[in-house]
């Protein structure tokens, strides 16, 4: 009794798939055909329709998606390897800091005493925070940054991981239709 309940609602569970994919299809089932002649019959359709979708679609994968990041990741680490930092003068905004930069520690030293004496003052934390990160930035704007010498070979294997990794990238996002539709996708998400 049971194995006939089960039979009769794999069937109607399979008609009902075969309906949402293939209608014209879906009328030539038979009733009398076992379950799992229905099951192989559909899935064989369905697989047969997610290739479709695929080749149309441009192939989504994820293997090629997070292969072209790390093609991608790869590539500017390769970059970074042939780029020399060295100090130079320090500058706040292309003006030669020189010793002016010890005025900048004493602000500093004046809103850390001033945030010790009373912690909430707020003019207190504004001249900590604006002397630091004005310290920061003159140290890291005095950076001089060289890209090193190097051969034709070594700057084309040093490039071609960018662009195949973009390409994989492309390609896992489902070519330009996939990234038509993520973009479409993202502005009607957005309104």
């Amino acid at each position: 009794m049971k194995d006939e309940e089960i039979q009769k609602k794999l069937v109607e569970l399979e008609t009902a798939i075969l309906k949402e994919v293939e209608p014209e299809k879906s009328s030539q089932l038979s009733r009398t055909e076992t379950g799992s002649s229905i099951a192989r019959r559909s899935g064989e359709q369905l697989a047969g329709l997610s290739n479709k979708r695929s080749i149309e679609a441009g192939g989504k994968s994820d293997l090629h998606y997070f292969g072209g990041i790390f093609l991608l990741l790869v590539g500017v680490v390769i970059l970074f390897q042939h780029v020399t930092v060295t100090t130079g003068a320090m500058t706040i905004w292309g003006i030669n800091a020189g010793n002016s930069i010890g005025a900048l520690l004493v602000l500093l030293t004046v809103g850390v005493g001033w945030i010790v004496y009373n912690s909430k003052s707020i003019w207190g934390w504004m001249l900590a925070a604006a002397s630091l990160f004005t310290i920061i930035f003159s140290v890291v704007s005095g950076l001089r940054i060289y890209f090193s010498p190097i051969s034709m070979l070594n700057m084309l294997f040093m490039l071609l991981p960018f662009a195949f990794g973009a390409a994989f990238l492309l390609k896992g996002m489902g070519g330009p239709r996939g990234v038509e539709e993520a973009i479409k996708t993202k502005i009607e998400s957005d309104d």
